[in-house]
């Protein structure tokens, strides 16, 4: 083989090593921002049945039990 295909496949190598590097930091930072969001979207969804609940039992509340707020 000659110096230049050498040169070629020592830079491409190089060139792939940077690849997979910044690779795996996306990788990484993904698995970051997907435990974020499921952190998140699992508070926002108690928040809603909780919201859910207090408006169910005030129309209970007012339906059923004929108290007026």
């Amino acid at each position: 083989m000659n110096e230049t295909k050498k040169r070629q496949y020592a830079r491409l190598a190089q060139q792939l090593k940077v690849l997979q590097s910044n690779l795996q930091n996306t990788t990484d930072q993904l698995e970051v921002m997907s435990r974020h969001c499921n952190d998140h979207l699992v508070g926002q969804l108690g928040k809603i049945h909780a919201s859910w609940f207090i408006g169910g039992n005030w129309c209970f509340e007012e339906e059923m039990l004929g108290k007026n707020r």
